[in-house]
This record gives structure tokens, sequence and C-alpha cells, in this order.
């Protein structure tokens, strides 16, 4: 007989991910109640940040458009969870920047070795900050290799102090964590950098 129902087994960082992003925090026993509770609220996150991406952030879109000199800069967005790449990759192309998706390292490489991005705007779960830590050198190595001035933002959940540390002495322009409002300081840190 057919059910609604499946089980399956889901990782702690993706289900601190999760309620990350809904600033929850993860109950011992995760249940379906808990995760629909926790997409429910990033979806109404999500609504709420498009919503005012559409009134009232225009002033970012405007200050986006009158600090940077030429439309067209392009960004890199590295995340391993769909809804963070589409937020980004909306409000990216809302401020007239060339967007480009990748979900996982290898590609990430790839990509960035591909073309000449302004900015790449990378998790440091992707999905353990062991793999964050290997692209951060990386997109640093290769900035440097190739003469470009690449800014590197690195986004994470973590709240560790030796992570900030870490990610600037390895060369990141901007640390930001996903505390409430991180989306704004992505932008503010893109259009604070020239």
């Amino acid at each position: 007989m057919p059910t609604d129902k499946m089980n399956i087994e889901i990782d702690k960082v993706f289900v601190q991910k999760i309620f990350s992003l809904a600033d929850l925090i993860p109950p011992d026993e995760v249940t379906s109640i808990d995760l629909n509770k926790a997409l429910a609220k990033i979806e109404s996150k999500f609504n709420t940040l498009l919503a005012s991406q559409n009134n009232t952030d225009v002033s970012i879109t405007n200050k986006a458009e009158s600090n940077l000199p030429d439309k067209g800069k392009k960004v890199l967005v590295v995340d391993d969870m769909g809804i963070i790449a589409y937020q980004l990759d909306v409000i990216f192309k809302k401020m007239g920047f060339n967007v480009v998706i990748s979900q996982e390292i290898y590609d990430a490489i790839d990509k960035f070795r591909a073309d000449k991005f302004d900015f790449a705007v990378i998790d440091l779960f992707i999905p353990t900050e062991k793999e964050g830590f290997i692209l951060l050198d990386e997109l640093k190595k290769m900035s440097v290799i190739n003469q470009q001035e690449t800014k590197i933002i690195v986004m994470t959940a973590s709240t560790k102090v030796e992570n900030r540390e870490k990610c600037i002495k390895k060369g990141a322009s901007f640390y930001i964590e996903k505390a409430p409002g991180w989306q704004k300081k992505i932008m503010e840190s893109c259009l604070a950098a020239k």
C-alpha cells in the first residue's frame, strides 16, 4: 500500500544548516514536524527577503548601480544548499551582477579557473569546513597566479572565532556569519569593495 512517508537518514551538519537558516536550535530528536516548521520559517524569510528586494530595498540596488562603475561585475556563488544559492542568485542579479552558481568544491574550482570573477561568495561548510578551507586556499591561489583581484567572501553558520581568524589569514576579504541580516551584509561587502 503506498504511503506519503519515507524513511531517510540526514546527517547532523545538514540538520544544523536547516535549523540555522530558520534561526532555530535543532532539537535532539528531529521529527518531520520539526523539519516542516524550519522549512516554513525559511520560506517565510525568503519571501520577506524577495518582497523587500522588490520594494523597500531598492536603495541597495540603487547604491549598487551608483557604486559599481561598470555593470556586469561577475560573482561566483558556492553553496551546497540550493535555497541559499538561489537567494544569492536573485539578490546579485537584482544588483546587476552576472552570477555563476556552484554547489560543490571541484565544480567551483573548475568554474573559477575558466573565468574571471570580481567576487567569490563561498560557504565554509561545503559540506564540511575542511573542504571549505581547501576551496578558499585554491581560489586564493588561482586569483594570485592569474593576477585577479577577486574578493573572497566566506559565509558560514559557524560561530567559531578561530574559523574567522583562519579564513582572514588565508586571504578571505570578508567573513560573514549566517545570522539575521547576513544577505544584506554580503551585499554591503560587495559594494564596499571596489
